[in-house]
């Protein structure tokens, strides 16, 4: 792309976002909210399919993935854990330890 291209339309979006905001004032910030959106959930569907097809088929035949978001977030988690042994077992230390540490905070003083 030269550089010409480049500046002509950069000033021609600028002009379009002024036109656009005196005629609707709120339709720019309507625009860039509904952009930001879109954005925003195109990269947490690249990145689910990147890590469903990365570990996706490591998960175990008998577990059923849960609809909901967090559901999902948790199978992934619990996937990536189980996928490396050395992370597997740093995450067993530190739920013990934070059981330790769960089970000191409730006994009598």
């Amino acid at each position: 792309m030269r550089m010409r291209g480049f500046v002509a339309g950069g000033l021609i979006g600028i002009a379009a976002g002024i036109i656009l905001s005196r005629r609707k004032p709120g339709s720019v910030e309507w625009f860039v909210r509904r952009a930001d959106q879109l954005m925003t959930s195109a990269k947490h569907r690249m990145i689910e399919q990147v890590l469903n097809r990365r570990f996706g088929a490591e998960e175990r035949s008998g577990e059923h993935a849960c609809k909901s978001e967090s559901g999902s977030s948790w199978n992934t988690i619990r996937s990536l854990i189980n996928a490396d042994a050395r992370v597997k077992h740093e995450a067993e230390r530190i739920l013990t330890e934070a059981g330790d540490a769960a089970s000191e905070q409730d006994k009598p003083h």
